[in-house]
C-alpha cells in the first residue's frame, strides 16, 4: 500500500515529523511505500527552492527519503479547497491509499476564518487520512488501535481493514461502540424493538470477535451507554485503554460536514494520538 505524507517546509518540528512518516510506513507497511508531497501556492514559491528545503527537513528528522519519492507542484491560488483538491490530486496520481495530514487544530473565530485544511481534506478525500494535531504524541510501536464503530452493516467492511492493520502490526484492537440507553435497561422490557435491537447488537459483538479470532487479533468490543458525546466517549478512552491509534470513519460529499462529520472532527482536534480516518 501506497502512502503521502503532505508536507509543508518550516511548518513542522522534526519529532512531528518523524513520527507521522513512522507511523505512516507501519500502515503501508514499509517505508519503502511512503512519498512526500508539497503544493506550493505561492508564485513566490519557486519549486527547487522547496525540494530544497523539504529535504534538509527531512535529513534533520533521519527520514531517509530517495530524491524521486519527493513530489512538488506549484499550483498558484488562494483557496485553500483548490489547494486541498490538487493535493487529494496529487495522491490519486501517485496512487497513495493514504494521506499523511498535519493539522494547526485551530479552534473557534480563526478557524471560521482561516479554515482548516486537514478538515477540508476530510471532506473531500477519497483516500484514507492520517492525522496529527500539534498535540499528538507518537508511539514507537502501534500496540493496540481503537475503532470507533456505528456497528451499521456498511461498518463491516471498515472493520475488516482495520482488523488487517492490526495482524500486520501484531496490534491489539478496541472496537468501541455507542450504545443506546435500552440496550442496558428500558421502562419498556418487553418491546419487540428494543429486544431486535439488542440481539443486533449482540451479534455485531459477537462477528468481531469471531473475525479477530479467525486472525489471531486480540479484541475488546466495548458497548458503552455512558450519557456523553462519543466524541467524549473516544477521547476519554484513548487514555484509559493505552491507545496508540484511533480509527474513525468519514463520509465523503459537501454533506458530511453537516450531518456525519461532528464525532471525526472533534476526534482529530482533540485526539493525543494520531487519528486515521477511513474512506
Amino acid at each position: 500500500m501506497k502512502a503521502l505524507l503532505a508536507f509543508e517546509p518550516s511548518h513542522q518540528d522534526k519529532e512531528r515529523l518523524k513520527g507521522m512518516y513512522d507511523t505512516l510506513s507501519s500502515l503501508a507497511g514499509s517505508p519503502s511505500h511512503v512519498e512526500v508531497g508539497f503544493v506550493a501556492t505561492s508564485t513566490k514559491s519557486l519549486t527547487s527552492d522547496s525540494r530544497r528545503l523539504i529535504k534538509q527537513e527531512l535529513k534533520n528528522a533521519q527520514i531517509p527519503l530517495a530524491d524521486k519519492k519527493i513530489h512538488v507542484v506549484e499550483f498558484a491560488t488562494s483557496s485553500n479547497t483548490k489547494t486541498v483538491d490538487r493535493l487529494l490530486k496529487l495522491a490519486k496520481e501517485r496512487g497513495a491509499k493514504i494521506l499523511g495530514l498535519f493539522t494547526h487544530a485551530r479552534e473557534g473565530y480563526l478557524r471560521f476564518v482561516i479554515g482548516s485544511f486537514a478538515e477540508t481534506a476530510i471532506h473531500r478525500s477519497k483516500c484514507s487520512l492520517l492525522i496529527l494535531n500539534p498535540q499528538t504524541q507518537v508511539a514507537t510501536q502501534i500496540k493496540n488501535i481503537l475503532f470507533a464503530s456505528d456497528f451499521s452493516p456498511a461498518s463491516k467492511t471498515q472493520l475488516k481493514t482495520v482488523i488487517s492493520h492490526c495482524k500486520n502490526l501484531k496490534s491489539k484492537l478496541t472496537v468501541l461502540y455507542h450504545a443506546d440507553l435500552n440496550y442496558e435497561w428500558s421502562l419498556d422490557e418487553s418491546n419487540p424493538k428494543i429486544q431486535a435491537y439488542r440481539r443486533g447488537v449482540g451479534k455485531m459483538k459477537t462477528w468481531i470477535e469471531q473475525e479477530c479470532q479467525k486472525v489471531g487479533v486480540a479484541a475488546e468490543v466495548m458497548i458503552c451507554t455512558e450519557l456523553k458525546s462519543t466524541g467524549d466517549l473516544i477521547l476519554q478512552n484513548i487514555t484509559k485503554k493505552k491507545v496508540n491509534l484511533v480509527v474513525v470513519g468519514a463520509k465523503v460529499g459537501p454533506f458530511a460536514a453537516l450531518i456525519g462529520g461532528s464525532v471525526t472532527r472533534q476526534i482529530v482536534r482533540g485526539s493525543q494520538v494520531p487519528v486515521l480516518v477511513l474512506k
